[in-house]
């Protein structure tokens, strides 16, 4: 057998798949063992990948995590309580003839999405959950950045001067407005003094499209207003890079149809004419385009080492 391995780390689960042949033949997710500063992390799945198959099956494995990477050294993923760290060589001591590569959460997510659109060259993909990342495929390639955060797609600003804090730092970022929080606090301005079911407790996200697909007057208004500041979103994009494609991903996109023609028809309007060429589609593999991005790494960086 000739397996490759693609490992999802994330701050609550972390997700391991088997793959042959394009095909992701066993899958196992457990819980991230954060104690000790993440020190346990790469054990444990090496321990579960010794379980999933034989090491001398096993022929390369791309590691996914929730931070910058640049080579084979994360920068810091900070939910995981990771510093600057070599995963690559500390991946070696257990597997030290298999090839390894690292990459960015995100990345390896557009990756894993865009493997299924393979004459797009150039492809977005914005994944929309408690904030807003991304990653960007050039000609094929993903673009990284000098210092790996290229595709911090949520901190483009939308309203600079008089926007919603940040988290990091600044105001007005797109995540504040387009991410599943960022809805949930326009829900939270608009119903103020309103008949509306967005008046419920710990409103979410899934809540504020499912009360305007009921018909909802006040959800409705704020889903007009989300799409809308999405579509922003998208427009800058298209303009800036003009790719094939955009894919939206994470779990505000599970809104379907009913959120994606909305930002569509607010697209065509914002974008720069010539950039209007730039489709925009939902993401395909939900909780498994990390992994599949960390085979398709994988398997790319095999093909280079022969």
């Amino acid at each position: 057998m000739r397996y490759i391995i693609g490992v999802d780390i994330g701050g609550t689960n972390i997700k391991i798949g088997v793959f042959e042949e394009d095909l992701m033949i066993n899958k196992s997710v457990i819980e991230t063992p954060l104690e000790d500063e993440g020190s346990h992390i790469i054990p444990e799945i090496c321990q579960v990948i010794s379980e999933l198959c034989s090491a001398d099956d096993i022929i390369a494995i791309g590691v996914a995590v929730p931070g910058p990477v640049i080579g084979d050294i994360v920068l810091g993923a900070h939910n995981i309580g990771w510093g600057e760290i070599d995963v690559v060589s500390k991946m070696k001591e257990y597997f030290p003839n298999q090839t390894i590569v690292v990459l960015n959460d995100a990345n390896a997510a557009t990756i894993g999405e865009a493997s299924f659109d393979v004459e797009d060259r150039d492809v977005v993909m914005m994944t929309l959950g408690t904030g807003i990342g991304g990653g960007i495929i050039i000609e094929g390639e993903m673009v990284v950045g000098v210092n790996g955060s290229a595709g911090e797609l949520g901190h483009m600003k939308l309203y600079p001067f008089n926007g919603r804090k940040c988290s990091c730092g600044l105001d007005g970022c797109l995540e504040q407005y387009a991410s599943a929080t960022g809805v949930v606090k326009t829900a939270i301005e608009f119903r103020e003094g309103k008949d509306t079911l967005l008046n419920k407790e710990d409103l979410t996200s899934k809540d504020i499209f499912d009360f305007a697909k009921a018909g909802d007057k006040v959800a409705i208004e704020v889903v007009d207003r989300y799409c809308y500041e999405l579509a922003i979103g998208c427009a800058n994009v298209a303009n800036v890079i003009n790719p094939d494609l955009i894919i939206l991903g994470g779990g505000v996109s599970k809104a379907g149809n009913f959120m994606l023609e909305k930002v569509q028809k607010n697209f065509s309007t914002l974008a720069f004419y010539s950039a209007l060429g730039t489709r925009i589609k939902l993401a395909q593999l939900g909780n498994d385009a990390g992994m599949f991005g960390c085979y398709f790494y994988a398997k790319k960086a095999l093909k280079h080492a022969n």
